[in-house]
């Protein structure tokens, strides 16, 4: 039954005495269709029957075993000592414990994992004001998310453990909360926690919680909009970031079109993320971007040595997938790059070709492609345009790095009077 994945007969055999062998065998189909390798679908599968004996000792059935129960089988796995780690980390296995037990949640032989309920008046709070936004404004999870946190955050400092009285909210607490949030910040943050118990004041006041006009309790956080200097790199920068890329491999080839694709076309992180393959139109040599901010789409033109690293990672570095994003993980089950991800891979170029920056994020590359166009001559209709900016004023910041027409214009340093 095993004779596909596993060499010795003594091990086939003890998966088979399994009481979960059904459930082994689908899982390792599920993992060979994945491109898991032979050694690592071998080490899941063993860590998957371990786990169906440690369920039979407890005289348990596999559909009674809940999230808690799951978490304390992986507490008792035996941790590899890590240095610079209190407890070490978990074995690779644990990975495959994982993966098993989502596939028996799917077919429904495993209770689901419970969905966090709001559990005090706080929670109830701040999931309805969640619920708002999701309905109302379209913002993001991601955002959703730290809006609620700092909800969260303004009502535990006022009312701390007790059921809040909403209408006890006033304009010197709103005051004081979000001057304490901001001094906590860089300053490029400080306007985020102002804005987000703003919007969310503006929740309460909506559903007469709080007395009117008390988001206007909000203290303004002064910042200055062309105060600094986009990060970006130079010609020679850009070149080493490239030929830190080497595309003889296939991890290679992707990191390579990821780079060029960001610093030629100034997609956000997000955006390079989420483009698929039928985005692509090869015969009109155009692409398609969805804003990740605006939602709105936008046509860029598709340069040749874009579309040429693009072909080779497709051609020769891309795993085979029915997945339709175009750029994938290098490792079973070659899911597609988050955001994260593509930063990451930025970053370790940055490193590799020895290139200091203030940012090390996929960021850099999109201000490296704007400066690039201010300097050649593009209006800021056309960069913001490319960029997907929804107010050219968000472009103007690149005209302090266009040096040489910032030369033409600058006024001679007035001499000292004798």
């Amino acid at each position: 039954m095993f004779e596909s994945w596993i060499t010795r007969p003594q091990d086939r055999r003890r998966l088979e005495a399994s009481t979960l062998c059904r459930a082994l065998v689908l899982f390792a189909e599920s993992l060979e269709s994945h491109g898991y390798p032979s050694r690592t679908l071998r080490r899941y599968l063993f860590a998957a029957a371990a786990f169906g004996r440690w369920v039979q000792r407890h005289g348990w059935s596999i559909d009674h075993v809940d999230e808690s129960r799951l978490q304390q089988f992986v507490a008792g796995r035996r941790r590899h000592r890590c240095r610079g780690r209190h407890r070490g980390r978990l074995p690779d296995a644990v990975s495959g414990i994982r993966r098993f037990v989502e596939m028996l949640r799917a077919g429904g032989m495993m209770p689901q994992r419970a969905t966090a309920r709001p559990e005090g008046p706080i929670d109830e709070i701040v999931a309805a004001f969640d619920s708002h936004l999701d309905r109302v404004s379209g913002l993001v999870v991601a955002t959703r998310q730290t809006y609620g946190r700092y909800a969260r955050a303004l009502l535990e400092t006022r009312f701390g453990t007790t059921v809040p009285d909403l209408q006890a909210l006033d304009a010197e607490c709103v005051s004081e909360f979000v001057r304490a949030q901001a001094e906590r910040l860089n300053v490029s943050s400080r306007r985020l926690p102002a804005t987000a118990t703003r919007t969310f004041l503006r929740f309460l006041i909506t559903q007469g919680l709080v007395a009117d006009g008390l988001a206007g309790a909000v203290p303004s956080v002064r910042q200055w909009k062309h105060a600094s200097l986009p990060s970006y790199l130079s010609a020679q920068e850009l070149a080493a970031v490239f030929a830190a890329c080497p595309v003889a491999t296939p991890t290679g080839r992707r990191d390579h079109a990821v780079v060029m694709m960001l610093s030629q076309l100034g997609l956000r992180a997000c955006e390079l993320a989420s483009l698929r393959l039928d985005d692509i139109r090869w015969h009109d040599a155009v692409v398609s971007v969805r804003g990740a901010k605006s939602g709105r789409e936008r046509v860029l033109p598709l340069p040749q040595d874009v579309g040429v690293a693009i072909a080779g990672y497709l051609r020769d570095g891309r795993p085979s997938s029915n997945r339709r994003e175009v750029f994938l993980a290098v490792h079973a089950p070659y899911g597609a790059l988050g955001a994260g991800a593509v930063s990451c891979i930025v970053a370790r170029a940055l490193q590799r070709a020895g290139v200091q920056t203030a940012h090390r994020g996929a960021h850099v590359l999109r201000h490296t492609a704007a400066t690039r166009m201010v300097r050649a001559g593009a209006t800021f209709k056309q960069v913001a345009d490319v960029l997907g900016h929804a107010r050219i004023e968000t472009t103007t910041i690149y005209a302090k790095l266009d040096v040489d027409t910032l030369a033409r214009v600058a006024l001679p340093w007035p001499e000292a009077a004798s």
